[in-house]
């Protein structure tokens, strides 16, 4: 083979392997740009993710700060109302007390009578042989006038016999600061470990413990229903 085409042979050789390099580069690249399309599109859907992920949690966020916000201004509310209906009723009560302060007065001609049936239903309640009770000092000699009466009528209704003793030491006046006692008496065993207590404050307590529900209706009315917090 002559030189001429020895050359015609490695030109041809030279541009099939410049042929194949270009095609080479050019299906690199387009894989290259495949790829980095399909890593942008990726990126892109995980950027949405995130942001959406970022927005739920704010949202969440600021719903929580919502009702926690909303649920203190109605507790706040339901506080001032609770707060208001307690004034209420200590004043009811406090009204209540002043009629048994005058009720409790030693010059009222009916206490004597209320005494002694404080007196007996109390001996009733205990059904003890010896009592001491207990009263304000200014009720002392009302004590001492009815203690008879009382034993004896606790007789006739149990058949048995009571000793009734006036204790020494007095129930708060009726004008004291911290606890005030508005009369009535309160009986004890002569250990003192049990005691009954049915002076008018004791009554007034009960009282209004059984009648409460009923007052606050009278009050206020009825509840509303509870309304679910959304």
């Amino acid at each position: 083979m002559d030189q001429q085409a020895v050359n015609k042979q490695i030109k041809q050789m030279v541009e099939f392997i410049k042929q194949e390099a270009n095609e080479k580069a050019h299906e690199i690249l387009i894989k290259a740009e495949e790829e980095f399309n399909i890593e942008k599109l990726r990126l892109v859907e995980q950027e949405k993710v995130k942001v959406k992920s970022e927005y739920e949690t704010k949202h969440k966020q600021i719903e929580i700060k919502r009702r926690i916000a909303f649920s203190n201004e109605v507790n706040a509310n339901r506080l001032k109302v609770l707060t208001s209906r307690d004034e209420v009723l200590t004043s009811v009560k406090a009204v209540v007390a002043n009629e048994l302060g005058k009720i409790g007065e030693p010059s009222n001609a009916a206490y004597k009578d209320l005494m002694l049936k404080l007196t007996v239903q109390g001996l009733y309640q205990m059904m003890e042989p010896a009592v001491v009770v207990r009263v304000r000092q200014s009720d002392s000699s009302i004590a001492n006038a009815i203690i008879k009466d009382a034993a004896a009528q606790y007789k006739s209704g149990t058949g048995k016999e009571v000793t009734i003793t006036v204790d020494k030491e007095y129930l708060p006046k009726k004008d004291d600061t911290v606890n005030p006692c508005y009369g009535g008496v309160k009986l004890f065993t002569p250990d003192f470990m049990t005691a009954i207590d049915n002076s008018l404050n004791g009554r007034l307590d009960v009282v209004l413990a059984q009648k409460l529900p009923d007052i606050k209706i009278a009050l206020f009315g009825r509840p509303a229903p509870r309304r679910h917090i959304d």
